[in-house]
């Protein structure tokens, strides 16, 4: 036989079982539980510290080679078995097994747990930051991303986004993201849910209003939806420029919420005041709720602020995010470099004063001229989508503000993080410029040194995993980041 025919052959089959190599002869598939008439015996692990994706060894005798009937959990959490040569098991360490305790339960051949041990020493387990990717649809051939319905596992797509947000009281204790968007086509409102990994579209189509943001009331139970509806003239309620879609609806139809000239954004607050911004004079409007239940016919305008206060710019795009407990809202523009502040009066349900938070107004647009520091000395490219995010680290501070403001950076490719102190930091994105000198890509990992994003429009986060989810619209994919 040709000898290099041979040498491939060996190379292929090396390269197919490497991952076994050290428990099974590829050429010998004996899959066989444990021997229940014998003992099983368990005698060490090895390594004694690592994170998540760790190799992990678990060392003794008579454990079968049906790695399906091998059970392991580290830290509370199912680690995923790869193989079984009968006395060895070899594992992966699974994400937040804080707590490092080894549990091992294995079956025989009906089902029946022959044992179920737990090692006395722990894993010290080292926690790290990741970027990982939730959901990514693109046909490698041609490109197309489409927005798709159904199971995660079954092709669904959701390959761009302008704005998301957690639902905060949905339906079974699932885990749920609103989400919107005005470009890329299928302009809707969706649902991702995290808990059964599927995602519905709630409404969409030709009459959807053109949306870049939405807001949930203080209830929850109300969507609100601006309508760019091209009306800029102050006092004229010809045109809805706020929808509404009810929970008990299934958030399926939109009704008219308010009249009024164009809205971008709305901030709700939790004692039920209502802000939106408009496109003339990049305004902060209070809405005139003057009936007993929608629609609304605001013709009063009332102005808290407008953006032509810091710039000679007359219209703008501007968006309001309110902070969660109502202390103020932070102002932001997909025309400016930087993110402005207005303190909330809740005695008189009124904005005070509009101040620069962080960057500069005119350095926007520019993915090299970013720059982390406190305040008016970071530089953004430009602002889009954020979510406050409560930090258990500030239980102490004075002022009692617990939240960090997070948001992602379209023009620069990345993840920032806000403090109350306004000190400014990248928190994921730009890894490794110096490899091929570009900011952008898709590479998951490490946060600040190995992941890459692709014009990013929207982030939210999950408080109880201490989790952000963001679309990356260049790359048509969820993202997330985590700590594992």
């Amino acid at each position: 036989m040709n000898r290099c025919f041979i040498a491939a052959l060996t190379l292929c089959t090396m390269s197919m079982f490497g991952c076994k190599e050290d428990f099974k002869d590829p050429t010998i598939w004996d899959l066989r539980p444990c021997d229940p008439s014998r003992p099983i015996e368990f005698t060490d692990f090895t390594p004694k510290e690592g994170g998540v994706r760790t190799r992990m060894y678990i060392m003794g005798s008579n454990f079968g080679t049906d790695e399906s009937k091998i059970h392991v959990t580290i830290g509370g959490k199912k680690a995923p078995v790869i193989a079984s040569n009968g006395n060895k098991i070899h594992c992966m360490l699974p994400s937040r097994a804080y707590s490092g305790i080894v549990n091992v339960v294995i079956k025989d051949k009906d089902e029946n747990v022959v044992t179920d041990y737990t090692f006395e020493e722990r894993v010290n387990y080292q926690s790290r930051k990741v970027v990982g990717t939730l959901l990514r649809n693109v046909d490698p051939n041609t490109g197309a991303a489409p927005f798709q319905d159904g199971s995660f596992d079954d092709g669904a797509g959701l390959p761009y986004s302008d704005w998301m947000m957690f639902d905060p009281k949905s339906e079974n204790g699932d885990k749920v993201i609103f989400t919107s968007n005005y470009e890329g086509g299928s302009e809707g409102l969706r649902a991702v849910n995290l808990t059964k990994r599927t995602i519905t579209t709630l409404y969409s189509g030709s009459r959807s209003p053109f949306m870049q943001t939405f807001e949930l009331s203080a209830d929850a139970d109300t969507i609100l939806i601006p309508d760019d509806n091209w009306n800029h003239t102050f006092g004229n309620v010809e045109k809805p420029n706020i929808w509404y879609a009810l929970r008990s609806e299934n958030f399926s139809k939109l009704r008219p919420y308010c009249y009024g000239p164009s809205a971008y954004s709305v901030a709700y607050m939790p004692d039920g005041t209502v802000f939106y911004t408009v496109w003339s004079n990049g305004s902060v409007i209070k809405m005139d709720r003057n009936a007993q239940a929608p629609p609304y016919m605001d013709r009063r305008n009332q102005v808290m602020c407008s953006m032509n206060q810091v710039s000679i710019d007359k219209e703008q795009q501007i968006k309001i995010k309110a902070h969660p407990e109502g202390r103020y809202v932070l102002i932001f523009s997909r025309n400016t470099g930087a993110i402005y502040k207005c303190d909330y009066n809740a005695e008189t349900r009124m904005l005070n004063g509009l101040q620069l938070y962080a960057g500069d107004y005119y350095s926007l647009n520019n993915e090299n001229n970013l720059q982390e520091g406190p305040g008016a000395q970071a530089r953004f490219g430009r602002p889009w989508g954020g979510d406050f995010a409560k930090n258990a680290g500030y239980v102490n501070r004075p002022d009692g503000d617990m939240y960090d403001f997070c948001f992602v950076d379209q023009v620069g490719h990345c993840m920032w993080r806000i403090t109350p102190d306004r000190i400014c930091s990248i928190i994921a994105g730009r890894s490794n410029y110096t490899a091929d000198g570009k900011y952008t890509g898709y590479i998951d990992g490490d946060p600040l040194h190995e992941a890459r994003f692709n014009w990013p429009r929207a982030c939210t986060y999950d408080a109880d995993e201490e989790t952000f989810y963001l679309v990356d619209n260049g790359n048509h994919c969820i993202r997330y980041l985590r700590t594992e």
